[in-house]
């Protein structure tokens, strides 16, 4: 029995972790291939976008309030013990989540709605505190699973992706992986019902290959008969060493390398010529089983695919690149766009693939999707965006492709206003004077274009020389400023600790950064690391490269390196700064770039993190939107601060939004001793994962009681003395009168002066008559 084409069901899944702030292009691409070449029976499904939703609901994060209190209680029961220096990261988050929880469950959909609100999203104070606790719910649920981090950039647990070792024990972690339980609750049940032949995961990220590992082995546990096949860009870089791996192909079956449209279509061929997997409704579903392949697919012939004959991993030949323009316009029907966390819809689109220059040694997108250049017609591209304008009746469009080649960027504006092609769209572009010059980009501003993301790289003609960057630094500098003349914001994408860079390399990289910050929108800064895929890898003498270090390469044939998935080495230059000193030069960037452009300072921050955000406030306000510097207003109500003890409210309450929970160790003695409290991983800096550390030589911390303070709209905590939480209680049961009295006349002055500054930071406002505060034992 075989399957017809129009019978196969494929279902294609974008696993955790992505931005959820617009939809991702790879799985609409394939969805529409497939029903052009007669398989119409592929959904698309959004799984990231569907944790996030879950995780981050009331419900939810009640659930984990609920969890974390009771794993807090040992700390309760600690019997005047000592918290050990191992202890301080998690006692200080599980006090943030519980002193937040009650606000955050109670706000947390509210947050939600509000960045979906097209009139909301762009008023900065709702939106900014929108942001906030759409941050602090993530915050929130990662403490249920601690140390596992779960943000809006990234997600980590104790175990690293860079073996294959750690990989699969992260996979298999009981209480460090958050998506085992979703995916039981929420991901299984849905594959149940429709079960599909083919189950394809999106692996474009780092990020992603815990999720979506996690989902091929809960699958294949229960159903071995779907056939799991991986793709995405991430499998360009790890695909072949992860196929090496023991443990993989008794989870997946098959793996795509590059471009996924051709393999993704001969799979399901021949899934469909085997037979399929048996569904409930099936006439043999009684006989061979519900979830069970009826044969097993002959995978020989599909080209770029890696799976196991029964014996051993087999790696088939390489197929010739797609020919783009012959691709359908990217089917997005089945994707809830009006459940990503933006204002208005912001579509992506791939004008072309690969890069037209090819030539820089630390550059690896050129290769990851395979050899050759591309580019789509401007014809086709102008016909894809009029099918999607119409469709979902949005204007905003992301250009995903490693730059703008120079004849698109030429026949772009005449081919937009022939078209009558209304949109707003921002790409990755190379800073080329022959192609952006005052003239064009003021035609490309008028055509739509809103953001240019330049790569910079660095502020040294001789670094740029050496990477074969192929820019001019002059040139360069006449490109931003004429860039931002025509009202398009520029980002720099800037890197430090290049091969032989010298400190007066990086000084050189700061100034010119400052030189023209009148004329930046942003920089995206990172230390540089060495990509196993990039030309300087492959020939690390030519760039200055000395040694790398735990190369693989160095290994007999027989070892396999511990790191045996790690994307990037390091490495010896013949000279320049050594790391520490790239560090500090990093810093000194980082510092000088946060005092010349404001989109980096204060509450800016929050949008630089999410880049749909800032292309359309650049749509809405202009290029100049984040030029000041912004902070959050002070909030709405509170009273002038009291000019004296004496005027002290008769009645007072705990203020709405507060929360109060009483500890037993000194909350600040904590954070004292660590190196960092929290920090979300932002692509600034390349930050790979957030965590707090301890730091060096910390001494155990005596037992201390103390309470905090959760104002919730204001996202502060306030940490407050050993007696406090008894005292708010007494003057909100009793009045402020006869809290004054509580711990006798001695005291009267500083408890008078304690209630004062209550009421002056808004943690008590004025009554009526008793309010029990909001308190977590």
């Amino acid at each position: 029995m075989t399957r017809s084409p129009e019978d196969l069901r494929a279902l294609l899944v974008f696993p955790p972790q992505g931005h959820p702030t617009q939809p991702y292009l790879a799985l609409p691409s394939l969805k529409a291939f497939l029903a052009q070449e007669g398989f119409p029976g592929a959904t698309v499904w959004d799984l990231n976008l569907e944790a996030y939703e879950t995780l981050l609901s009331g419900p939810r994060l009640t659930l984990a309030t609920e969890r974390i209190h009771e794993r807090a209680q040992r700390w309760q029961s600690a019997s005047a013990a000592d918290l050990q220096p191992e202890d301080f990261d998690r006692f200080r988050l599980d006090a943030d989540a519980l002193a937040a929880g009650p606000y955050l469950s109670a706000n947390i959909d509210r947050a939600k709605d509000l960045l979906r609100d097209k009139e909301a999203f762009y008023d900065r104070p709702t939106y900014l505190w929108a942001m906030r606790t759409f941050e602090a719910g993530l915050k929130h649920i990662s403490t249920e699973y601690q140390p596992s981090l779960f943000t809006g950039h990234n997600y980590t647990q104790s175990t690293s992706i860079d073996s294959t070792e750690d990989l699969f024990a992260g996979v298999d972690h009981r209480t460090e992986n958050m998506f085992r339980e979703f995916y039981l609750e929420h991901a299984l049940p849905r594959i149940e019902a429709e079960m599909p032949d083919v189950l394809g995961i999106s692996v474009t990220y780092g990020s992603q290959m815990v999720p979506a590992l996690t989902l091929a082995s809960l699958v294949k546990e229960r159903w071995p008969g779907i056939h799991i096949t991986l793709g995405g860009g991430m499998l360009a870089y790890v695909g072949h060493r992860l196929s090496d791996a023991a443990p993989l192909f008794e989870r997946i079956d098959s793996l795509a390398i590059y471009e996924g449209e051709r393999p993704l279509l001969e799979t399901c061929r021949a899934v469909a010529t085997a037979g399929g997997v048996v569904r409930a409704q099936d006439a043999d579903a009684s006989e061979l089983g519900v979830g069970t392949a009826r044969g097993l697919p002959d995978l020989a012939g599909v080209a770029n695919l890696i799976y196991h004959d029964g014996e051993a991993p087999r790696t088939n030949g390489d197929l010739l690149p797609m020919p783009i323009d012959e691709l359908p316009t990217p089917d997005f029907s089945d994707l809830p766009l009006h459940l990503y966390y933006s204002g208005e819809l912001v579509l992506p689109i791939a004008p072309a693939r690969g890069c037209y220059f090819e030539k820089c040694g630390f550059c690896t997108l050129y290769t990851a999707i395979g050899p050759t250049f591309r580019e789509r017609s401007v014809d086709r591209l102008v016909e894809d965006l009029q099918t999607l304008v119409e469709r979902h009746q949005t204007p905003y469009f992301y250009f995903i492709m490693d730059d703008l080649p120079p004849l698109m960027a030429k026949r772009i504006p005449e081919a937009f206003e022939a078209a009558g092609l209304d949109i707003r769209w921002w790409c990755d572009a190379r800073m080329e004077e022959r192609i952006f010059d005052e003239h064009s980009l003021k035609r490309l501003h008028d055509a739509g274009c809103r953001k240019l993301m330049y790569g910079f790289e660095a502020g040294s003609q001789r670094l740029l020389d050496l990477v074969e960057k192929g820019v001019d630094l002059e040139e360069a500098e006449r490109v931003i400023r004429n860039t931002h003349a025509a009202g398009i914001s520029a980002t720099l994408y800037t890197m430090v600790g290049l091969p032989t860079e010298t400190r007066e390399d990086a000084d050189a990289t700061r100034a010119f950064i400052v030189r023209n910050a009148d004329h930046i929108g942003e920089i995206s800064l990172q230390i540089f690391n060495l990509d196993m895929v990039s030309p300087m890898y492959r020939d690390p003498k030519r760039y200055g490269i000395a040694r790398v270090l735990d190369d693989p390469r160095d290994l007999a044939e027989d070892e396999k390196p511990v790191n045996d998935l790690a994307r990037y080495l390091e490495h010896e230059s013949e000279s320049g700064m050594t790391r520490p000193e790239i560090k500090t030069a990093f810093n000194s960037i980082l510092g000088a770039a946060t005092d010349a452009l404001a989109a980096l300072r204060g509450d800016n921050f929050l949008y630089y993190r999410y880049k749909s955000h800032i292309f359309l406030y650049l749509c809405r306000f202009g290029h100049n939107v984040f030029r000041e510097e912004h902070h959050a207003p002070r909030r709405p109500g509170r009273a002038a601060p009291l000019a004296s003890t004496n005027d002290l409210p008769d009645r007072v309450t705990l203020r709405a939004d507060a929360g109060l929970v009483e500890l037993p160790y000194s909350y600040g003695a904590v954070g004292e001793r660590l190196d960092r409290i929290w920090s979300d991983p932002t692509p600034l800096g390349g930050v790979a994962r957030s965590e707090s550390r301890t730091r060096a030589g910390a001494d155990p911390l005596p037992m201390t009681p103390c309470a905090v303070a959760y104002l919730g709209d204001d996202h502060r905590v306030i940490e407050l003395g050993a007696d406090a939480a008894r005292l708010i209680d007494h003057a909100v049961d009793q009045g402020t009168q006869a809290a004054l009295d509580l711990f006798g006349e001695d005291h009267r002055k500083g408890t008078a002066s304690f209630l004062t500054k209550a009421v002056d930071m808004g943690l008590l406002v004025p009554g009526e008559g008793p309010t029990a505060p909001q308190s977590t034992p």
